[in-house]
């Protein structure tokens, strides 16, 4: 038998492992996928956390795509939202990628009710958690799944875009701050405001933003001390103008945040079933703009097409095909 030296046997050990590394590393960055829907798992801070990937079914991999992130409301999944928001059908028309990550689940108390269900780690909530919750990163766990994304697929870096319903939306809200450098345009949908009333802070970028709800929204209607039944009238000034106090929940952290002109903004719709105003940011960067967005007859629901006559996913598409980052 022929014997191995004990610089042939650590040369032999070392390029092994070599070896084996960069196998997992090219495993790990290239793992497997279809067209249709992608399971897939990344570990942030010592947490394996789940998302859904679609891929359209002209995805090539040889030219980049755009991506939208939805993000679900409490006690929602992933999951459930890769099968009823309507995003992956869009996706499949328009040639982009669609993700839908799962929040973790906690401790919540939320109008007395103490349960364990997802929720995003956003503001303005924290007092929706039940008292020594470990609450995880959420924002790093989507900046490194983007990542991740990046590595598997060939996306455009300009064009990644975020959307997010109720909970899901207010965490957007704080993606659009904390992360718009990596994010194009960000919209929240449902309830009632995104944002803290008492504080103000400063993004990384001032990106496009958009706040919709519906004027039979439950929770909002909660909020103003209204029934179940009742609705709130379409119509920007006839909104506001009722219910001033609104106007500080929904409109006025925006124009604080992101600088907009509270005086520069243009009405549009007819109120059947979009009435909406656009507001412009102080910098005249065409970036730095704000659209809210009112529906008639519209609860706490994202609408898909199916659940009520107007499809979210595609009235938003054509807002975020605007803009990209610059």
């Amino acid at each position: 038998m022929k014997k191995i030296s004990i610089n042939q046997y650590y040369f032999w050990a070392v390029f092994s492992s070599l070896f084996l590394m960069n196998s997992c590393s090219k495993e790990d960055q290239n793992p497997q996928f279809t067209p249709g829907k992608n399971n897939f798992t990344i570990s942030v801070d010592g947490v394996e956390r789940s998302y859904v990937v679609h891929v359209p079914a002209r995805y090539s991999g040889t030219e980049s795509v755009p991506m939208v992130i939805f993000c679900h409301g409490s006690g929602q999944s992933g999951e459930q939202f890769y099968n009823v928001s309507g995003w992956k059908e869009v996706g499949d028309t328009a040639n982009f990628l669609t993700v839908f990550p799962t929040a973790l689940v906690y401790c919540t108390v939320e109008e007395g009710v103490i349960e364990n269900k997802t929720k995003w780690n956003s503001f303005p909530g924290g007092s929706e958690f039940c008292p020594g919750q470990n609450k995880k990163d959420d924002v790093k766990f989507i900046s490194e799944m983007i990542t991740q994304l990046e590595r598997i697929f060939k996306v455009d870096a300009k064009r990644i875009y975020m959307a997010g319903f109720s909970n899901g939306g207010q965490f957007t809200a704080t993606c659009a701050i904390q992360i718009s450098d990596r994010i194009a345009a960000v919209i929240s949908c449902g309830g009632g405001g995104s944002f803290p009333t008492d504080t103000i802070y400063t993004p990384v970028r001032k990106l496009p933003v958009m706040l919709m709800f519906g004027n039979q929204d439950g929770k909002l209607l909660k909020k103003l001390g209204l029934p179940d039944n009742a609705s709130v009238p379409m119509g920007f000034d006839s909104l506001y103008t009722l219910y001033p106090q609104l106007y500080f929940v929904q409109v006025k952290p925006y124009i604080n945040n992101f600088e907009l002109d509270e005086n520069n903004y243009t009405i549009g719709g007819d109120n059947n079933p979009i009435t909406f105003a656009n507001y412009s940011g102080k910098s005249g960067d065409p970036n730095n703009v704000f659209l809210i967005a009112e529906v008639k007859g519209l609860i706490h629901e994202y609408p898909n097409g199916k659940n009520y006559p107007l499809n979210g996913a595609v009235y938003h598409w054509d807002w975020f095909k605007k803009f990209q980052l610059p």
